[in-house]
């Protein structure tokens, strides 16, 4: 049996092709054409947030805006700089968002969720003006406590959320804490549009500067003025048609999910009371989707993922320690990381799809128990 890392949740063509072909013919393929604001008016319906929520090409666009617009509004101009408190354990693209933007990170630790420690983040210059915490495989930070801190540190606090599509807090999204959040609509996230992201907010001037950034920073058309520099990361229709199609569906994706996430959680939860491995983390106050389904080895995970590897399952060494990352090793600062190097090479990501059959997850649970045997037949030779 082979199970794959990934399988997008992608609509039928049969959806697609008549609207598709619509616009074909109108010629009205991009530049905020008529899905895209159909797609953002359904966002703001699903999240129920009063500022309707901006799409771009993809997800690092969005949170490079995000970014942007942030720096914008504290004052700051593109050559201008400062510290960031960031997780280290997350994909780079977190990272490069922040330096392509000329932004330092901080690197911080995280916690048992994988997620920022937020009793271990601090302020420790005045020059650190930002927090951006990330929802790791769909986890939360708990955002009440972020609250208290970014009000207590005079911190912006902005969101990246990129695998977290459905997330919530208390059964509230993000924004309704008051934080700006980016989501990926990648192909391999929970919600997808193909390719594509978006950012929620509820901030006016900051959704405002979000509109500009992604025609290239124009705040008007008639001679194509800029006050602020922006890129060209706008939204195709076929991406939007996906993501609508997609959208509407979302309630039974969740669902199909969770649904998973249990049978997961059931079964690692025995490993883990045999002290075999540890599970990500969630409050109960999280609702994770769980774009992938982590766990913590008590090893260097190497042999783990050859065994998978072996059985056709496809793992993934999803996030990784930037600090180590070639270019980032020695060239920011670092807090505290004791627990992200105790943990960085332990962590293996498990696919858990949409749309998963029990005899995949059996084979799959099989597959990790053999490890397991595998590893106590040679202790006790």
């Amino acid at each position: 049996m082979q199970i794959n890392i990934v399988r997008p949740f992608m609509p039928d063509l049969a959806e697609l092709q008549e609207d598709f072909a619509q616009c074909l013919k109108s010629g009205m393929v991009t530049n905020n054409s008529p899905h895209v604001r159909r797609l953002e008016e359904k966002l703001q319906e699903y999240y129920g947030c009063p500022i309707r929520p901006s799409v771009n090409c993809n997800g690092e666009l969005a949170l490079y805006h995000l970014i942007q617009a942030w720096k914008h509004k504290l004052g700051c101009g593109p050559h201008d700089s400062f510290e960031v408190l960031v997780p280290s354990f997350t994909f780079s693209g977190t990272i490069n968002a922040l330096v392509t933007n000329n932004l330092k990170p901080v690197f911080c630790d995280v916690d048992a969720g994988l997620v920022l420690d937020l009793d271990k983040a601090v302020a420790d210059s005045p020059n650190v003006r930002m927090i951006m915490p990330v929802g790791a495989y769909g986890n939360l930070v708990d955002l009440e406590k972020l609250g208290a801190l970014a009000r207590a540190q005079n911190l912006a606090v902005l969101l990246d959320n990129a695998p977290a599509f459905g997330s919530k807090f208390k059964g509230k999204f993000p924004w309704a804490f008051g934080f700006s959040e980016m989501i990926s609509f990648h192909a391999t996230k929970v919600f997808n549009s193909m390719e594509g992201g978006g950012n929620v907010v509820n901030d006016a001037e900051i959704a405002d500067y979000l509109l500009r950034l992604r025609d290239f920073g124009q705040f008007e058309k008639s001679r194509g003025d800029v006050d602020i520099p922006g890129l060209n990361s706008k939204m195709t229709e076929v991406c939007a048609l996906v993501g609508l199609r997609n959208l509407e569906k979302i309630k039974r994706i969740l669902s199909l999910r969770a649904g998973n996430a249990a049978r997961y959680r059931e079964f690692f939860g025995g490993l883990e009371s045999r002290g075999l491995l540890r599970q990500m983390r969630v409050a109960p106050e999280v609702t994770c989707p769980y774009l992938y389904f982590p766990i913590i080895l008590n090893e260097e995970a190497t042999e783990f993922v050859r065994h998978m590897g072996a059985k056709n399952i496809a793992v993934r060494r999803y996030y990784t320690a930037n600090h180590d990352l070639k270019f980032y090793r020695g060239r920011y600062r670092q807090q505290d990381l004791g627990f992200t190097n105790a943990v960085k090479d332990n962590v293996v990501a498990l696919p858990i799809h949409t749309v998963m059959s029990d005899a995949e997850m059996d084979y799959l649970f099989e597959s990790v128990e053999e490890y397991f045997e595998s590893g106590k037949r040679k202790v006790e030779s």
